[in-house]
């Protein structure tokens, strides 16, 4: 097993009321559409939530679902976790709200992390976007325990820590994504309502 998936869902969900992963769109849950995304990419998909009340509605939807090992709840908490009970090498992390993640850009960013510590979309100004990249498995760990240690839960801070990430520019993703959905999200009722609208318009091409 090289390749592994990572779902973080965990999020509190808390601008809507409800735990949006689990919201139907396109008649099935946002977490379903995520992971029907990924899972032709990599050898296992583990979908990592909060809590154990979570993860019980959670396992009626999707399997691989596992919580998290610290109670803060933060993004690097769940990545953590992920990253924990990897078996592949390299592991494609994204959020449960990102439902548009293209082929292209998983593919691009899995042969750009090869023999590195990972790989990840640069926009000129320097944002990067770390729910949407690939990881070391081992390295990222390593990484992820000292800042979870040092009290530092910004995940982005493990590809910045690293000495050897690729910085894909999002021009080239825009090649293959022009639209640049892959970085969609559904962070509002607005948004959810846009991403059904376009999930449904798109199971019937």
């Amino acid at each position: 097993m090289t390749r592994s998936g990572i779902v973080l869902a965990g999020g509190s969900s808390s601008r809507l009321g409800e735990d949006k992963g689990l919201r139907l769109l396109a008649g099935k849950p946002l977490i379903n559409h995520i992971v029907d995304r990924i899972q032709d990419h990599v050898d296992e998909v583990i979908v990592v939530v909060a809590s154990e009340e979570q993860k019980e509605k959670y396992d009626h939807a999707v399997d691989g679902v596992v919580t998290d090992m610290y109670p803060e709840g933060s993004p690097l908490v769940g990545l953590l976790t992920g990253l924990s009970y990897c078996k592949g090498a390299y592991a494609f992390v994204v959020a449960c709200d990102m439902p548009f993640i293209c082929d292209e850009a998983v593919e691009m960013l899995f042969a750009e992390a090869e023999g590195r510590d990972g790989a990840v979309f640069e926009k000129p100004n320097g944002w990067i976007e770390p729910l949407a990249a690939v990881y070391h498995v081992e390295i990222a760990l390593r990484e992820a325990e000292r800042l979870y240690r040092e009290g530092d839960l910004r995940v982005r801070m493990i590809l910045l820590s690293l000495d050897d990430v690729s910085l894909i520019p999002v021009e080239r993703l825009r090649g293959v994504d022009p639209e640049l959905r892959t970085f969609f999200d559904t962070d509002s009722e607005e948004r959810l309502r846009k991403a059904d609208r376009i999930l449904r318009n798109m199971s019937k091409k």
